[in-house]
Parts: structure tokens; sequence; C-alpha cells
């Protein structure tokens, strides 16, 4: 047999077509068509492509208006750990190049520029990604979040997802919108509801944001702050005063939303019938225990006294004592004595408080004691002579008045003083209060020489109302010693040589003290 044959392979070509590439379905519309927008153009708050993209220190972009909301709520923006915007710890810097590159591709895509959100929508939108921000301020030693259900509701709190919204952040919304887009009636129904709900909640990270948000709203316009004041927002207000549990930041902002609400005429007489009188009193009583919130009451009271129908009840209600006691302490805020001071002014205009502040121990001489101060203010001094002259017109204020030296007072600030044209005024329309129909005034008057500057003011001071009662008080002093009660025909001779005592006091009175309306901020 012959060798074996080897095998040969053949190789067969299978030529196959390629398959047909992938059709769209017919259910597609154009906008599926285009292209996705990458994922580094969309801002990580707002979750769309970004207008003005501002890098921050750790390298993440984001939308400046988100930026600025969260300066603005005092908050981290995700993923960024530490100072919130507005501490200055977070700068944010122009993003040029990715800002061109979305401008870019949108023009190539076919996309419109992307558009910068409102202020409105970049809030809600750090509402949503950031939960329950804290108030601005705010430090974590003044909340009494130590207990279990605190930390228990912090936690479930920071763990809900991004779509749920409290009520804290449903308030912070509402409060933001501006005066124009309010629905009256609604609006403020519902920002009641929600401060009741957040106060009655029990944490305090809920109360202080609640409580700043009511705070920024009534500052903003005449419109809002009449908008807010409802009955169940007052009485939330009240409930946060009159509780120890609260933080002093949660008071504060609380005091200065009821003095922002009292700016308005038509909400001062609500407020003081809604209880916010004692609340308001027991925080003054504080002093130095609370100045930011006591300051604050103090312009509440101020603002709520300017109601005439508001005052009788305002002393009853006990605020004369604190408001003494806040302008006669040196050591307060000026701003503070000056509220004080002004509220104490309106008030002592009815009857009623004029007897509390003659029978209040130490009222007179304290007052007194101000008003003929050289280091004082002079405001101050001008309104504690004010108060005074208030005070003298009743009988029990003239009888505390005379008891403590002011006969003698005001004739050294007539004679001595520095500022003796400037106080002028005052001091001679409390000498004549004090000498209507007072015989003891006639004896306490010459015993301390008062005649002298009154002659002066009388025959030297340009007409007007205070020359005028300058000659009645020294027609009071001069009245003969007889039983008749007649007044002497002439003047004695002495006052003949009045041009020879001193200086004439200035020719123009000051003007009175004007107040202007602020807003608390």
């Amino acid at each position: 047999m012959g060798a074996a044959r080897a095998w040969r392979w053949k190789l067969l070509h299978f030529h196959s077509k390629p398959p047909p590439p992938p059709s769209l379905p017919a259910t597609l519309s154009p906008v599926d068509k285009e292209e996705e927008v990458p994922r580094e153009f969309l801002c990580p708050i707002l979750g769309a492509p970004m207008s003005d993209p501002v890098i921050l220190l750790s390298g993440r972009t984001y939308e400046r208006a988100c930026i600025q909301a969260c300066a603005e709520l005092s908050v981290s923006p995700p993923g960024v750990e530490g100072d919130s915007p507005a501490s200055g710890g977070v700068v944010p810097i122009p993003n040029d190049a990715l800002g061109a590159a979305i401008r870019t591709w949108s023009a190539r895509s076919g996309r419109a520029p992307p558009a910068a959100p409102s202020a409105a929508a970049a809030r809600e939108a750090v509402l949503r990604a950031v939960p329950s921000p804290r108030p601005p301020g705010r430090s974590s030693s003044n909340l009494s979040c130590s207990s279990r259900a605190s930390a228990a509701s912090t936690s479930s709190s920071s763990s809900r997802s991004s779509s749920e919204i409290t009520a804290v952040e449903r308030l912070e919304m509402v409060c933001a919108k501006k005066t124009e887009s309010l629905r009256v009636g609604e609006d403020e129904e519902e920002v009641g509801q929600l401060t009741v709900k957040a106060v009655s909640g029990g944490d305090e990270w809920e109360v202080e944001s609640a409580m700043a948000a009511l705070r920024r709203a009534t500052r903003e316009s005449a419109p809002r702050r009449r908008a807010l004041c409802v009955p169940q927002l007052l009485a939330a207000l009240r409930r946060v005063l009159l509780s120890a549990r609260h933080s002093a930041a949660a008071r504060a902002d609380a005091t200065a939303a009821l003095a922002n609400l009292s700016l308005e005429p038509e909400n001062r007489v609500p407020i003081v019938r809604a209880g916010a009188v004692p609340a308001l009193v027991e925080v003054a009583s504080l002093g130095a225990a609370a100045p930011e919130a006591c300051e604050h009451a103090a312009g509440a009271l101020f603002g709520l006294a300017l109601h005439e129908g508001n005052r009788a009840a305002i002393g009853v209600l006990g605020a004369l004592p604190p408001l003494l006691a806040l302008l006669t302490t040196g050591d307060q805020a000026p701003r503070a004595r000056r509220d004080a001071g002004m509220a104490l002014l309106h008030l002592s205009l009815a009857a009623v408080n004029q007897s509390k502040l003659a029978r209040a121990p130490g009222a007179a001489k304290n007052l007194l004691s101000i008003s003929s101060d050289s280091n004082e203010p002079l405001p101050i001094r001008r309104l504690a002579l004010m108060v005074i002259c208030n005070v003298a017109a009743c009988t029990e204020g003239r009888t505390a008045l005379m008891d403590a030296g002011a006969v003698s007072t005001f004739s050294v600030i007539l004679s001595d003083d520095a500022h003796r044209s400037e106080l002028q005024e005052c001091c001679v329309a409390a000498l004549y209060d004090m000498s209507k129909g007072s015989p003891r005034f006639r004896g306490l008057a010459r015993a301390a020489g008062a005649d002298r500057p009154l002659i002066l003011i009388a025959e030297q001071a340009d007409p007007g109302v205070h020359k005028d009662m300058a000659r009645k008080a020294l027609r009071a002093i001069e009245r003969n010693d007889d039983d008749s009660g007649t007044i002497a025909p002439s003047l004695p001779v002495r006052r003949r040589r009045a041009a020879s005592w001193g200086a004439p006091p200035a020719s123009k009175l000051p003007s009175s003290h004007h107040w202007r309306s602020v807003c608390i901020d």
C-alpha cells in the first residue's frame, strides 16, 4: 500500500450582512432626541443648567443665586462643611470657563441659554437641599437639644427625603414672599398656623428658625406688617416670650418681631388685646440678663404707648417700673434708654400713670438725678425732664418732686449748667407746674433762689410759651403772704438789674424731640 494521503482543509468564506441600525421608536418626541445635559453643567442645589456658575474653595460649582440664598439662610451649601456664606468663610469665585462651555453647548444643541433663577426659586431649592437651617448667628451652646426626644427629632429630620418640607421650611418660604405676591387672608393665616405648629413642636431649632423668619418678614414693609398681625401669630410670640425654656436668641427675635409689628398704628390695639404687654414687661425686667431682648421690649412698649387708648392699660399691667429702671440705669444700651424714656414720656400723659410714677419708690429722685447729671447724654436728660413735667401735672407728682428737691435742682440747672439753654424750656415748664396752687413752692423757690433765673428768662427770652410760664411762676413766688391771696402790684426792684446777672439765654429754643420709626434688623 502506498503512503497515507495528507488531509487538506478547505476554508469556506461565508459573507453575512451587518445588522441594520436600531430604529428610534415612533413614540419618541423631539425633546427626547436632544442631547442629554452633561452632569457637570447642572447645579447640585437647583438641578438645572447654571446661568452664572461660581466655584467655592471646596472645588464644587454652584449657581450664584443658590449661594446667595445659602448666605441669607446662614447655611452651608451641600458638600461644604464649616462656615456658611454669611460668615465670610465661603467665597464664591466666578467660573467663567464653565459658563462659556454651558453657553456654547446650549447654542450647539439648539437650546436657549440658561436663565438665572429667581430669589424665591433659589431659596426654595436651598430649603429642599439643606433641611432645617439654623437661624443666623446662633451657636449650638444656646440650644437645649440634649434630650433624647430632641436627638431623635434631629436624626429623623436629617434622614428624611429632600421632597419633604417641614413646617419651619414652609414658614420661611411664605415669609420670603414679596409683599405684592401675598395672598391676603390666606398667607397670614398659614403663617400663624405654621408658627403655632413650630412653637408647639418643642424642638428648639425649629423655634429659633421660626422666630428668625418672622423677624425678617416683619421688617420688610408696612403692608407685610399689617398682614402678619393676626391673633394666632401674636399668641405664638407671647408663648415664646413667657416660656423660660426657650433660648435667649428665640426670645430676642420674638421681641424684635413684636417691636416691628408695633410700628403700624393699626396693629397697636390688637397687640395689647392679645396679651403681649405682660410678656414684654417680663422681658424688659430681665435687664442685663438679656440685653438684646430687653432693648427690643422697650421699643415695643414705646410703639404701643403711641396709641392713646393703650396708655392706661400698659401702666396698669406693670410697665412703668422696668421702663424707669432702663432709663435711669447708665450701663444700658443707648437705644434701650431712649426707647424706655420715650415710652415713659407717652405713658405719663395719662393721669393714672402720673400718680403711679409719683408713688413709685425713688422715681422722682432718680429722674432728678438723671436730669441734673452733666455726664449723661443730653437727649436722655431732656427725656427725664419731660417726664418730670408730665408727673408735675398732678398733685401727688408735685408733692413727690418737691420732697425730692426738684425746685433747687432746676434752679441750679437754669443758673450754672453748661446746657441750660437746651434744657431751659423743660425746667421752666416743671417749675410752672409745681407752682400751681402750692404755697409750699413759694418758700422752696425763694430759698433756692429760683426767682433769679426766672427773671432773666422773663425779661430777655424771645416771646413764647416758656416766657409766659416764667412770668406766671414769678407771680406765684412773689405772691403776698396775707390771706387775701392778692398779687403784688409791682415786682421787686432787683428785677431792674437782671441784665447784669449773666448772659441772656439762647435766642432760639431747641426743637422738640422727634422720633423716627425704624425697623429692627
